[in-house]
């Protein structure tokens, strides 16, 4: 589904602010290391996991908002049309 980010970026948002971003980067620096910090990595793996999750849910809650919103839209249109 497509939908557009009319007045606000909820998604890229939720992105920024929750360092998505920041810990994937940190993955991705350790994973071409010679000596690499298995737990650390194995955690850090663990809250990106769960930070991919978290955005997953805001992208559909997103979604949800702009079907609502598009149906309240329609309704509006056929009720000034009547």
């Amino acid at each position: 589904m497509k939908i557009r980010q009319e007045d606000s970026t909820p998604i890229g948002d939720w992105f920024h602010n929750n360092g998505v971003q920041s810990v994937f980067e940190s993955v991705k620096n350790q994973v071409d290391e010679f000596d690499v910090d298995t737990e650390r990595l194995a955690n850090e793996c663990d809250i990106l996991i769960n930070l991919l999750k978290g955005l997953k849910g805001q992208v559909k809650k997103v979604e949800a908002a702009w079907q609502k919103s598009q149906t309240q839209k329609k309704i509006m249109e056929a009720f000034c049309e009547s």
